[in-house]
């Protein structure tokens, strides 16, 4: 497995019109990753606490190490902890060619998990990070849900809600992100986007398909 993990290709969005143009100019491919970046935590207790000496990412990387964890695992939280991510892959689900990664971030306050989507070519897409594009709220959609719900923003993290094939031999996923006023709101609506991937599992667009 490659030293090198993508930190994210959405925050250039403002910048670029495609997803492909994005990894282009941000992506940093990480090789081959599968299923050994999981790990599965056993205490961060220690880490929490407010006597610990140690910063809390140098305190989950000894303690991964200590655990046991993967060289894989290791390098994926390495990478996490570079991009200023402090957490770990904590589940793994193939789909096709690319790959969704759940991550874990042990020290947030309030939103605790996240959703990689992680192309063939290991470039990692954080369907989470500015979930909501200026693209998207040029929408009618958009617009309308706006107008009733105007204090409503996206709460991480996005569910997975399915894969469908394309006529070209790629897939389409589906993702749903809850929209609400506060984080102990009831939902005012959800956010369904689906991402292209290529048949060579390559993630190639984004599109708000509706907010429901």
């Amino acid at each position: 497995m490659s030293t090198r993990f993508s930190r994210h290709v959405a925050s250039c969005a403002l910048a670029v019109s495609g997803l492909a143009a994005m990894q282009a100019a941000h992506a940093q491919a990480t090789g081959t990753i599968d299923a050994r970046v999981v790990w599965q935590e056993r205490s961060l207790s220690a880490c929490r606490s407010e006597q610990s000496q140690t910063a809390p990412d140098v305190c989950l990387l000894r303690t991964m190490q200590r655990a046991g964890a993967s060289p894989q695992a290791l390098v994926a939280a390495r990478m996490l902890v570079k991009a200023n991510m402090t957490g770990y892959i904590s589940a793994w689900r193939p789909l096709g060619k690319a790959s969704l990664a759940t991550v874990t971030y042990p020290f947030r306050a309030n939103t605790n998990e996240g959703t990689l989507l992680i192309g063939s070519d290991g470039a990692a897409v954080d369907v989470d990070e500015h979930s909501v594009r200026e693209e998207d709220r040029a929408t009618p959609a958009w617009r309308a849900f706006a107008a009733a719900h105007p204090d409503a923003v996206p709460f991480a993290a996005a569910d997975f809600v399915g894969s469908t094939a394309t006529a070209d031999g790629g897939q389409s996923v589906l993702f749903s992100t809850p929209l609400k006023s506060c984080h102990a709101c009831a939902d005012d609506g959800a956010l369904l986007v689906a991402y292209t991937i290529d048949k060579a599992g390559i993630v190639r667009g984004r599109k708000l398909l509706t907010i429901k």
